[in-house]
């Protein structure tokens, strides 16, 4: 077992799940290790950041209204590409989604603020950083094995 690999996948994957498994694709490492590694990186960091959202939530809210901050042009298309995501997709595809294609923090606090109030919302997370790190090791296997 090579504990430096798979801490370093395991700190990868606690920003960006999406690369997480190259080291351990790369060199070798056994499948399964990688897939708990990536996976466990992962599910920490949406926790961590899932159930601390509401206050980070409230300090820029609160930030906002007391400086009037404008908002610029990018930033707005990427906030109707993800409220297009939610029309479309619903819960389902803001957790699977968001997590994964943009870095598990900030998907997190997307999935908080728009269904928090959701019971279901941090198990379904759960659920599809579990499936994402199976499928994404085996593409990265697949690659570099």
């Amino acid at each position: 077992m090579d504990w430096h690999i798979l801490w370093s996948t395991f700190i990868i994957a606690t920003f960006k799940f999406l690369f997480s498994g190259i080291p351990g694709a790369k060199l070798g490492v056994p499948f399964w290790e990688i897939v708990l590694s990536s996976g466990l990186g992962a599910l920490c960091s949406a926790a961590f950041f899932f159930f601390l959202s509401e206050q980070v939530i409230r300090y820029f809210e609160k930030r906002r209204n007391k400086t009037n901050i404008v908002i610029s042009r990018k930033r707005f298309k990427t906030n109707r590409v993800i409220i297009r995501i939610k029309q479309s997709f619903g819960i389902l595809g803001i957790t699977f989604f968001a997590p994964l294609f943009l870095s598990v923090p900030i998907g997190s606090i997307i999935c908080a603020k728009f269904y928090g109030d959701n019971k279901s919302t941090f198990p379904l997370m759960a659920m599809w950083i579990g499936i994402n790190s199976i499928v994404i090791t085996l593409i990265w296997y697949g690659i570099f094995g």
